[in-house]
């Protein structure tokens, strides 16, 4: 059985820290090929909000239109779903375990994107995922941390997985975020899924994100 040592300890607790301030660092740090990759879409929404003295709410999403995404490197042999308007970018992601990341579409000029990220982390022996979320769990266990729901499930191609739906601390920003963790395990590798966004959008797009979350496969 895996024991965690001081090290991987660390790791998970500054992945899991970093998810945190994810959402925080967004505002800031949305990368410009995002922005003008979207910058039409945003335009059209807030010239149309400006004519009307109440802003009209988007339009549900859809789940039809999806592309897939599949790594070229080998060594991550992963594959996942993803709407076609939404923004996926392989650059500007902090953490070395991070392979890919995809923004939701721009609503206004001021609007910050949901995100979903995927990542994969190498041990050097293995895990399984009940010891994984120990260690999830342990580094959520601190002041201000709302955990929402906690649950196993089964992926599309049937293997086991955690989720973990939390609300960080609160920060500087005027506005809540709301993140749900994914993790599922193969051999001495962990690969998770992490959706975040606004409180208030957060059930707005989570049919989407549930799909791409059941289209995620492990091909290697």
């Amino acid at each position: 059985m895996y024991v965690g040592n001081n090290n991987q300890e660390k790791m998970v607790v500054r992945l899991l820290s970093g998810y945190c301030a994810i959402f925080f660092l967004l505002i800031a740090s949305i990368s410009s090929t995002v922005l003008h990759e979207q910058q039409a879409t945003a335009q059209k929404t807030t010239t149309s909000s400006f004519s009307t003295t109440k802003s009209t709410p988007p339009p549900p999403p859809t789940t039809s239109n999806f592309l897939t995404y599949q790594n070229q490197n080998p060594t991550y042999g992963i594959k996942i779903q993803y709407p076609s308007d939404w923004t996926m970018s392989q650059t500007g992601l902090r953490d070395y375990t991070n392979i890919v990341a995809f923004y939701s579409p721009l609503q206004n000029l001021t609007a910050v994107p949901s995100q979903f990220l995927l990542s994969r982390t190498h041990y050097s022996q293995n895990i399984t995922l009940n010891d994984y979320g120990k260690l999830v769990n342990a580094t959520l266990q601190q002041p201000g941390v709302q955990i929402v729901e906690s649950k196993p499930f089964t992926l599309g191609d049937g293997t086991p997985a955690h989720s973990i739906v939390f609300i960080p601390p609160s920060g500087s920003v005027p506005f809540k975020p709301e993140i749900m963790l994914v993790w599922t395990v193969k051999g001495s590798n962990v690969y998770t899924l992490l959706y975040n966004g606004e409180a208030a959008k957060y059930s707005f797009y989570l049919p989407t994100i549930q799909k791409m979350i059941n289209s995620f496969e492990i091909t290697k």
